[in-house]
């Protein structure tokens, strides 16, 4: 239970408002661990009583870090795909590809999202 006066954060990954259909079922199946609403996230913690809402969007640094991830997977492919095993590392390396390519495309953000409960 949050204290009146207390702060909440947390960080997600998120489908952003305003794609196409297309783009929308395509973000979906990308990445399965990605919250998908149809309302905003600042709309919805209002609607739950928090004030102050604040959205710090890192998707910059997301794509940065997701970037490099791929490429050190790419670079060590053999060796990870024997401690992996083989059809497990094609998966994350297939599942790395389309993050890296969603994010390009702005099918993803990522933010730090910190409200208020009221007094």
């Amino acid at each position: 239970m949050l204290k009146p006066g207390g702060r909440t954060a947390f960080y997600t990954i998120f489908i952003p408002s305003g794609l196409s259909d297309k783009d929308y079922r395509r973000a979906a199946r990308t990445r399965s661990r990605v919250t998908s609403w149809r309302r905003e996230h600042p709309e919805l913690l209002s609607a739950s009583g928090f004030s102050n809402v604040e959205e710090i969007d890192l998707t910059d640094e997301f794509l940065r870090v997701a970037h490099a991830w791929l490429e050190a997977r790419e670079r060590h492919a053999d060796e990870l795909a024997e401690v992996e095993g083989k059809a497990d590392f094609t998966q994350k390396l297939k599942e790395n590809r389309a993050t890296v390519a969603a994010l390009r495309d702005g099918l993803f953000r990522r933010s730090l999202f910190v409200a208020q409960r009221p007094l």
